[in-house]
C-alpha cells in the first residue's frame, strides 16, 4: 500500500495530524486518505485509469495535492504544469506529451463521500512526470516511480534529522521537483505537511523544516530582525537553486537555525548532494544511495532517485549513457573532501581564446552586498568572439553610480577578460515567482536590448 494508506491504518499514526491547510485546519492520516480516495472516485468517474496520463495546472493547494496522490494511487501518471504558462503553451505541452486529462484547481470541486478502500500499490510503475527547465524548445518530461521518490527522500531525512515528529512547509511548487521532494519526505516519515498561510513567513516559522531559495532566506532573516520577540519552531532549512552567500547562512546560526546547502536535479528526484552549511563553497558528499563520478570535470550520477527515463510518444526513453550514468552537463571538482559545482558545460564560452565560466564571475559578484541576483551571459564581439555582460538585480537603485561601484569592486578580484563590459538591470517580469530563471530566456531578452541600442 502507498504511504498515506499505510499510516491511515497504523494505530500510532491514524489519528495523528498529517496535513495543515492554508486555512490552518488539520487533517489526520485517516482524513487525508479519505480525501485522496474521494479524488480517486472523481478521477475514475472522469474515465481515468491505470494507463492514463493526467496533468494538473495550478499553484499549490490541498486539492492539487489530493489529485497528485490520487492519480498515483490509481496507477496513472501525473504531470504538473506551471499555471503561469500561457494557455497556448499548456495546450502544446498536453498535446506533445499525449496527456489524456488535464485538470485545474476549479475542476476539483465535486468530491463524493465514499468509504475508505485499499488497492494494490505498485512502487515501480511510472508515477510522476516532471518538466525540466529545458534550455531550448519544450522542456523534457522526466518519469519517476514511487520507489525513486522515497529513496531520494530517505537521504535528505537522514541528513536533516527529519522524522514523524517534525513538520515541513510546502514552500515550493508541486509542479517542480523541489516541491515533490518535500511531499515525499513527508510521506516517507509520516510527518506533518503544512501549506503556507496568508503570512508566508509566519506560517514558515510554525514548521520545523523548510526548503528555500537564497532570496527567501534573506527575507526570512529580515522578518526575524523586524519581529525580535517572535517564537518559532524552525530548526532546519534546506537551500538550493543558486549560489548561497556564506554570510547569509551564518546569520541564521544565532537564531538556532541550521541551514543546509544542496545540489540536485530533476532527473534524480531532487537533492543528490547536501551538507550543513559552512564557510566552504562545496555542496558536501553524496546522500544515501547516490553515486557520482567526475569525467573530464563533468558530474555523472546514478543510484537513489534516478528516473526511469524521459516520456516521449507514450514511451519511456532512456536518459542514461551506456554505462548507466546520467551525464549532467554540470561541471564540478572534488575539493577539500567535497564536491564543488563550477558551472554548466553548456554555459561556458570563449573570449579571446580564454574559457569563461559565467558561474565563476557570478559567485564573485554575489560577494558584493549590493548584488541580490546576477547572471553573466556572452555578447558577440568582432575582436574577441564573445565578451561577458552582467544582468543584475541590486539591493539598491540600478544606476550609473551602482555600475561604477561594481566595476571597481571587481578590479582586483577577476582577470580583466572576465570582467563584464556592460551591465543590465534584471527585468522584474522575468524573475518574479521563478525558482529558476532560464538563461535562454535571458539571452533572448539581452539580444533584444542589444538590437535596440
Amino acid at each position: 500500500m502507498y504511504p498515506w494508506q499505510h499510516f491511515a491504518i497504523q494505530p500510532d499514526f491514524s489519528d495523528k495530524i498529517a496535513l495543515r491547510t492554508t486555512q490552518g485546519d488539520v487533517l489526520t492520516w485517516i482524513e487525508l486518505t479519505t480525501k485522496i480516495n474521494q479524488t480517486v472516485a472523481f478521477l475514475q468517474k472522469k474515465g481515468v485509469n491505470a494507463e492514463s496520463a493526467v496533468a494538473f495546472v495550478g499553484k499549490n493547494s490541498e486539492k492539487i495535492l489530493f489529485l497528485y496522490l490520487a492519480t498515483i494511487q490509481l496507477g496513472a501518471k501525473v504531470l504538473g504544469i506551471n499555471p503561469a504558462f500561457p494557455q497556448e503553451k499548456i495546450a502544446k505541452l498536453c498535446e506533445f506529451y499525449q496527456i489524456d486529462f488535464c485538470f485545474y484547481d476549479k475542476d476539483l470541486l465535486k468530491l463524493q463521500e465514499i468509504d475508505v478502500f485499499t488497492q494494490k500499490a505498485d512502487f515501480f510503475r511510472p508515477a510522476t512526470m516532471t518538466l525540466t527547465s529545458g534550455s531550448t524548445g519544450l522542456p523534457k518530461a522526466v518519469v519517476h516511480n514511487v520507489q525513486a521518490h522515497l529513496d531520494n527522500a530517505k537521504g535528505v531525512c537522514n541528513l536533516m534529522k527529519f522524522d514523524c515528529n517534525q513538520s515541513w512547509l510546502l514552500s515550493l511548487p508541486l509542479y517542480h521537483v523541489s516541491g515533490q521532494g518535500i511531499v515525499w519526505r513527508w510521506l516517507y516519515c509520516g510527518a506533518q505537511l503544512h501549506f503556507p498561510e496568508d503570512d508566508f513567513y509566519a506560517s514558515l516559522l510554525k514548521t520545523t523544516h523548510v526548503s528555500l531559495v537564497p532570496t527567501q532566506l534573506q527575507r526570512l532573516l529580515d522578518y526575524l530582525q523586524e519581529n525580535p520577540s517572535i517564537s518559532f519552531s524552525t530548526r532546519h532549512i534546506l537551500l538550493g537553486g543558486t549560489h548561497i552567500p556564506t554570510e547569509l547562512t551564518q546569520n541564521m546560526v544565532k537564531y538556532g537555525i541550521e541551514t543546509y546547502s544542496g545540489y540536485g536535479m530533476t532527473e534524480m528526484a531532487s537533492t543528490v548532494f547536501a551538507k550543513k552549511s559552512d564557510g566552504k563553497q562545496g555542496v558536501g558528499q553524496p546522500l544515501l544511495g547516490r553515486e557520482y563520478c567526475l569525467v573530464n570535470d563533468e558530474i555523472w550520477l546514478k543510484g537513489a532517485g534516478l528516473a526511469m527515463g524521459y516520456w516521449k510518444d507514450r514511451q519511456i526513453v532512456p536518459l542514461t549513457n551506456n554505462q548507466g550514468w546520467i551525464q549532467t552537463k554540470d561541471k564540478g571538482i572534488w575539493q577539500e573532501g567535497e564536491l564543488v559545482i563550477i558551472g554548466r558545460l553548456d554555459n561556458m564560452f570563449i573570449s579571446g581564446g580564454e574559457n569563461i565560466q559565467p558561474e565563476e564571475i557570478e559567485q564573485v559578484m554575489l560577494k558584493n552586498a549590493m548584488v541580490k541576483q546576477v547572471f553573466v551571459l556572452p555578447k558577440a564581439d568582432h575582436e574577441f568572439g564573445y565578451r561577458p555582460v552582467a544582468i543584475v538585480a541590486l539591493n539598491e537603485p540600478f544606476n550609473q553610480s551602482a555600475v561604477e561601484k561594481l566595476t571597481e569592486f571587481l578590479q582586483d578580484k577577476l582577470a580583466r577578460f572576465k570582467q563584464p563590459i556592460a551591465y543590465y538591470e534584471l527585468p522584474v517580469d522575468l524573475s518574479a515567482g521563478a525558482i529558476k530563471i532560464s538563461r535562454k530566456v535571458l539571452a533572448d531578452w539581452l539580444a533584444k536590448q542589444i538590437n535596440e541600442q
